[in-house]
């Protein structure tokens, strides 16, 4: 069984290694949190660690000698269900290093995190922008600054609201999910200076989650990101597979609808008495274009696909948005991208197709 497990890991690792020359590193969290493999992987660690608990208690010398069936019996059917579970794992180590397994992991989560960032119903409308600029001018406020370096996982808003209600505070997010924080870097600015003990500081601080690698916990762009990173690889000399670059780009149009099609969170969070506690600036889609368009449109070169693909996303995205701004903002990134197009192909047969896909944008 420990050899067999041994396997099992070997063939854990070179996936890992395959996926990371093929899909980035940052890919790699995909698999080791993949729930198949952690069943698999246990399943053979416990039943050899079943069956070395047993070993010790068989007795078959002297006249008192013991055998415990019963154990001994599930050590076999154990022995049985790996095998079985051996079978699973190769196929699913076959299907889950496969191209559009690994997009459409990333698109999941990507789904997961839209949803969870930008629900059906939430905001509180434009009037909020007067509420947060009477706030700013009242004084200078206090900046708090991080104690580590790291990337920003995790905001909890609950934990500062709850700071800033019990000492009558009023909370500015300075950093966001997925930033880089430098060491001393400013994370909040806290109104009135008088109200701020040094424990509400140490809470207020302790509510920004830093780590050694993003997550989309909270951090939208970095699944956007990840998919143009697949889709750049897919584009290099190296590979040259348009196909999977292209597929990465419909993922990132499935979320990209997903979030032009949702009313944007408010920036500021009340408490029951309707005072503002907590300013933040949401989300926008310049930054999600710019992480995840912009880099795939400077590697697209002559592939002409890859442009109509970029394109059409942007023109179904503009279709379906609810808010006359980001309709704007897609117009003139399928502008830009119209642009690059033009100045990367050759063929006058592929100027006609690119001004056709991109005729929308003077609508």
């Amino acid at each position: 069984m420990i050899t067999i497990a041994g396997v099992v890991f070997s063939m854990t690792i070179v996936s890992l290694q395959l996926a990371s020359a093929q899909f980035g590193p940052r890919l790699l969290r995909t698999f080791l949190r993949d729930r198949g493999n952690q069943v698999v992987l246990g399943t053979f660690v416990g039943t050899f660690l079943f069956c070395i608990l047993v070993l010790p208690s068989i007795d078959t010398t002297g006249e008192s000698s013991f055998v415990p069936h019963i154990a001994v019996t599930t050590a076999v059917l154990l022995a049985v269900v790996s095998l079985g579970m051996l079978v699973y794992f190769i196929d699913h180590v076959a299907q889950s290093i496969h191209a559009d397994a690994v997009i459409h992991s990333v698109g999941c989560e990507l789904d997961q995190t839209i949803d969870q960032l930008f629900p059906e119903t939430i905001g509180e409308g434009d009037s909020d922008q007067a509420d947060a600029e009477s706030v700013e001018t009242a004084g200078a406020p206090v900046v708090l600054h991080a104690r580590c370096a790291g990337y920003l996982r995790f905001v909890n808003g609950d934990a500062i609201l709850a700071v800033a209600c019990e000492h009558d505070l009023v909370v500015r997010v300075e950093m966001y999910p997925g930033r880089y924080v430098f060491d001393n870097d400013p994370i909040a600015s806290v109104w009135p200076e008088a109200s701020l003990s040094e424990d509400a500081a140490k809470k207020i601080v302790a509510a920004f989650v830093l780590g050694a690698h993003r997550t989309t916990l909270q951090d939208a762009t970095f699944a956007f990101e990840q998919l143009a990173e697949m889709a750049v690889r897919a584009l290099s000399q190296g590979i040259n597979d348009p196909t999977t670059a292209i597929h990465c780009i419909d993922r990132m149009g499935s979320g990209l609808l997903r979030l032009v099609n949702r009313e944007l969170p408010s920036g500021l969070r009340r408490d029951g008495e309707g005072v503002v506690r907590i300013l933040a600036e949401p989300l926008g889609l310049v930054q999600i274009l710019e992480g995840g368009f912009e880099p795939i449109a400077r590697c697209a070169g002559t592939q002409l696909p890859v442009w109509l693909r970029l394109l059409h996303v942007l023109e179904v995205a503009c279709d379906r948005a609810r808010r006359a701004n980001d309709r704007t903002l897609l117009r003139d990134q399928a502008s830009r991208l119209a642009q690059r197009a033009r100045a990367a192909l050759e063929h006058e047969h592929d100027h006609k197709r690119l001004a056709a896909a991109v005729s929308w944008t003077s609508a």
